[in-house]
């Protein structure tokens, strides 16, 4: 999680707060760091404002949604299930959004090099 934490915060040029995960979860990171690695990957960005802090969840869902669209674009492999418990009609939880950003940066690495 160090190396992923680092990982963004160097690219993005900015600090994360102690929980990655709540972070995460809005989906704006992920934006961001999509158009970083793939420019104009992620079409449109809901940030929060400071009229708005924070964002509904809907826009944290498009946010999101937005994020494995540019994945899927760019060619990341798709992550369906992690845990056999998991519904097939369930939304994509933290730990799957985690684990395309672990696929995604390292995919993007290999990219570079």
């Amino acid at each position: 999680m160090e190396q992923l934490r680092d990982s963004i915060e160097s690219r993005l040029k900015v600090a994360l707060p102690e929980d990655l995960g709540s972070s995460l979860m809005d989906g704006v990171v992920l934006c961001h760091l999509a158009n970083h690695i793939r420019p104009r990957s992620v079409g449109s960005i809901h940030v929060p404002s400071p009229a708005v802090p924070k964002l509904s969840m809907a826009k944290c869902r498009r946010n999101v949604e937005n994020f494995l669209d540019a994945c899927r674009k760019i060619g990341v492999p798709e992550v369906r299930h992690l845990h056999p418990v998991s519904a097939p009609t369930a939304e994509p939880s933290l730990v799957h959004i985690l684990c395309l950003v672990l696929l995604f940066v390292a995919y993007s690495w290999s990219e570079l090099t």
